[in-house]
């Protein structure tokens, strides 16, 4: 038998179904620990072993001595298993930095749909998770950075605040600040951080409304964030007229000083234009000499209509909230509201992905690493992970569409998998062949 592509791996595999003795548990449990550390003194370079142990001691919650075993486990053979459980792991210990590293590492070894999605969803929880630590951290680390010069040309876009009194225009506060974020963004010189590392700070801070358009209060967060300039504002209605009016500061971070001023009030309706001209105005009194590509970048604008950005204002104050179904929903009406408010569609699949993850529990992706605990296929393997593990290597993509659950079932999946796999690669029909030979018929 002569199969392309060192696809005789698959019936290595596939020999086992349907034949296999039983075979080892993939899961393992704290009380295995001393038989464990015994048969590490004896094989102190057995791969699997490592495995297992360091598998062990994170059941066991002892996450330290987990990510001593792990990572020596890695530094043997790299494997999906370890990345996930060294991670998880660091996640016991608090470390949210190296965790999302190891969970990055696992992804290059996943070769599944599944592992991939549960990677995915995991290090989406794992952001919004590390940027809250990041300002706990900074906040109990105050005193040093504030001796500590901020990077240059940084600057932190702080949420505007609202001080009018009608609810329909409060949102208004997180779409101003993504519009000014966004068009500051586009001039070279200036690097802006992200909006939700700064809200993961404000949120922190707990800035009462009045703190929040104070310079004080401004150079306390572009400190702690690293920044060295901030924008912070307000909008509010005009008594007379009704005309909206923003108001920005841009506060160096290191004195204190104000070092621009910007403002300007009109009509509701002419929003955007508003906008447009408090943020050249800002640019201005900073010294900053916009090239031509740049001043047509800022002129550009995600969309020209004021009730899909308001939809999307509320989405953003939702996510902001964790509320991702009703981010999604108003993300979705703007983008329908306006069709080319491409902004709308990115947050509202963005939201989705959020949402999802974070109904998530580790649990699944727990189970997947679970997988590579079991002894290597020559010691014995389980019938649907030796399926699994030869459909990968043949059609990843078929391998993540058919599921483990259908794999179980082998008898009920033959057909299934001869037309998946055949859609997958055509060039693998005479592999198929071999594979669907040595499954049971219903």
């Amino acid at each position: 038998m002569n199969l392309p592509g060192g696809r005789w791996i698959i019936v290595a595999s596939l020999s086992l179904i349907g034949c296999a003795p039983g075979y080892r548990s993939p899961d393992v449990s704290p009380a295995e620990l001393p038989s464990l550390e015994a048969e590490r003194a004896r094989n102190p370079t057995d791969h699997q072993l490592l495995l297992r142990l360091g598998a062990a001691y994170y059941r066991a919650e002892r996450f330290d001595r987990a990510v001593d075993v792990l990572r020596a486990a890695g530094a043997l053979r790299p494997t999906f298993a370890g990345a996930v459980f060294l991670g998880l792991s660091f996640e016991g210990l608090g470390r949210l930095d190296s965790a999302q590293a190891a969970y990055r590492g696992a992804a290059a070894l996943a070769r599944s749909g599944s592992e991939r999605s549960e990677l995915d969803a995991r290090l989406t929880n794992l952001t919004r998770l590390e940027l809250a630590e990041s300002a706990r951290r900074a906040v109990a680390r105050e005193r040093e950075l504030a001796a500590t010069p901020p990077q240059a040309n940084a600057v932190a876009v702080l949420p505007w605040r609202y001080l009018g009194a009608n609810p329909d225009l409060a949102p208004l506060e997180k779409g101003i600040t993504h519009l000014i974020l966004t068009d500051l963004s586009k001039v070279r010189s200036l690097v802006l951080l992200e909006r939700e590392r700064v809200q993961a700070m404000a949120d922190e801070l707990r800035l009462s409304a009045a703190q929040r358009v104070e310079p004080a209060s401004g150079a306390r967060s572009g400190r702690l964030l690293r920044a060295a300039r901030v924008v912070q504002g307000s909008l509010r209605e005009e008594t007379r007229g009704g005309n909206l009016r923003l108001d920005a500061n841009v506060v160096a971070t290191q004195t204190g000083a104000i070092t621009a001023r910007g403002g300007s009030s009109d009509r509701l309706a002419e929003l955007f234009a508003l906008q447009k001209r408090v943020v050249l105005d800002l640019l201005r009194q900073m010294g900053i000499t916009l090239s031509a590509a740049e001043r047509q970048a800022i002129a550009e604008r995600p969309t020209a209509d004021l009730q899909a950005f308001l939809a999307f204002s509320r989405g953003l104050d939702a996510e902001d909230r964790g509320d991702f179904a009703t981010a999604a929903r108003q993300f979705n009406a703007a983008a329908t509201q306006d069709p080319s408010f491409r902004a709308a569609r990115d947050r509202a699949a963005a939201a989705v992905r959020l949402g999802a993850a974070a109904g998530r529990p580790r649990s699944e992706l727990v189970g997947l690493a679970g997988r590579g605990l079991m002894a290597p296929p020559g010691a014995g393997a389980g019938r649907a992970v030796a399926l699994q593990d030869a459909i990968d290597i043949v059609a990843p993509s078929s391998g993540g569409r058919l599921g483990r659950r259908t794999l179980a079932r082998l008898p009920m999946a033959r057909s299934r998998l001869t037309e998946a796999l055949r859609q997958d690669d055509p060039t693998t029909v005479g592999t198929i062949g071999e594979i669907v030979i040595v499954i049971p018929r219903p």
